[in-house]
């Protein structure tokens, strides 16, 4: 078991890092950038600011704060790989569908369709890389939730704060796909939603049945003491 310093500090480092390397870039390459008037800025999209600015960062932060806090358990390096490439892949693809349509909105980062300029570029390797590395830390976190015999309240805590940090991102994606979006834009917003409900059902339904059949719990404050005196008094 990692202490919980360590996974606080890992937990801080996590979110300043993935705030640096998405909003804290974006703000920079939007000032160094000019745009014409008519296009949206970065700070038009809630995704964009208040997404990459505050919820990425909590969610990811409080992932990494639940890894560090969770034994390792078996098959953490295969979860993490398969749902990395899963998490790529849409990462990915939702930034080539911005390139694919021949309508899209424009904005900042596209200014003509079909064309990404230095920030849009940027922002889609982010995006992917960032899409990989949630999955990942997800995976990871309820690979590890799920095999634990007695889940600490702390890490109940962060992982619940971190999904409703993830959802709340989405929805934020929600309103800025909605807001003056073409019919194809508003089509492929639903897929993505559609497609991201099912795989959190699926994965949720997992770590419930897994957890189930192990019969592990949420540890209450005290088990630890109320276990080691069990075990010294089998002892003696």
């Amino acid at each position: 078991m990692k202490l919980p310093g360590g996974a606080a500090i890992w937990a801080v480092i996590t979110a300043v890092a993935v705030g640096a390397a998405g909003f804290g870039a974006l703000v920079v390459l939007s000032a160094l950038q000019s745009r014409p008037a008519h296009l949206r800025g970065l700070f038009d999209f809630a995704s964009a600011t208040w997404g990459d600015g505050l919820m990425l960062p909590l969610m990811t932060g409080l992932l990494g704060y639940a890894v560090r806090a969770l034994p390792p358990a078996r098959h953490d390096a295969r979860s993490a790989a398969a749902a990395g490439l899963f998490g790529g892949v849409l990462g990915v693809t939702s930034q080539a569908s911005w390139l694919i349509l021949d309508a899209p909105r424009l904005n900042w980062t596209l200014p003509r369709p079909h064309h990404f300029n230095a920030a849009g570029w940027y922002h889609a390797a982010f995006v992917a890389v960032i899409c990989t590395v949630a999955a990942a830390l997800w995976a990871i976190a309820l690979n590890r939730a799920a095999r634990v015999d007695s889940l600490p309240r702390r890490v109940v805590v962060a992982l619940a704060t971190a999904f409703a940090a993830g959802v709340s991102f989405v929805a934020l994606l929600l309103v800025d796909a909605h807001t003056g979006a073409t019919p194809d834009e508003q089509n492929l917003g639903l897929l993505g939603t559609v497609v991201a409900a099912v795989v959190t059902l699926a994965t949720v339904a997992a770590v419930v049945t897994l957890r189930s059949r192990r019969g592990g719990g949420i540890a209450r404050p005290g088990d630890d003491v109320v276990d080691r005196c069990l075990r010294r008094e089998e002892r003696e």
